[in-house]
């Protein structure tokens, strides 16, 4: 079964040092995700997910919603949080 949304977000952690999501944070937003979507209503319909690299480092921590190919830059958890909401709950096009 199909969920109405997939919240992708970048937890790769590069070996050369350079720059990652996981470096960056990115369980500590991963985490968030899970506890918004928990709270935000009928279950199973938007599912949160690690994912490996997304390809956009520099801009990392990255997070993807699908299937509206949604792409975020997240630093804080309540910026996950914020997205969720504006987009999953009361979607702005301007977002």
């Amino acid at each position: 079964m199909a969920y109405e949304h997939h919240v992708l977000i970048c937890t790769n952690l590069r070996p050369d040092g350079h720059r990652s999501c996981s470096g960056s944070g990115a369980h500590e937003l991963l985490s968030a995700a899970k506890r918004k979507l928990a709270k935000m209503g009928e279950p199973g319909t938007s599912r949160a997910n690690a994912s490996g690299c997304l390809g956009r480092c520099e801009h990392g921590p990255v997070m993807v919603i699908y299937p509206d190919n949604l792409w975020f830059s997240c630093k804080t958890p309540q910026q996950v949080e914020c997205i969720l909401d504006q987009h999953l709950l009361r979607p702005d096009p301007q977002l």
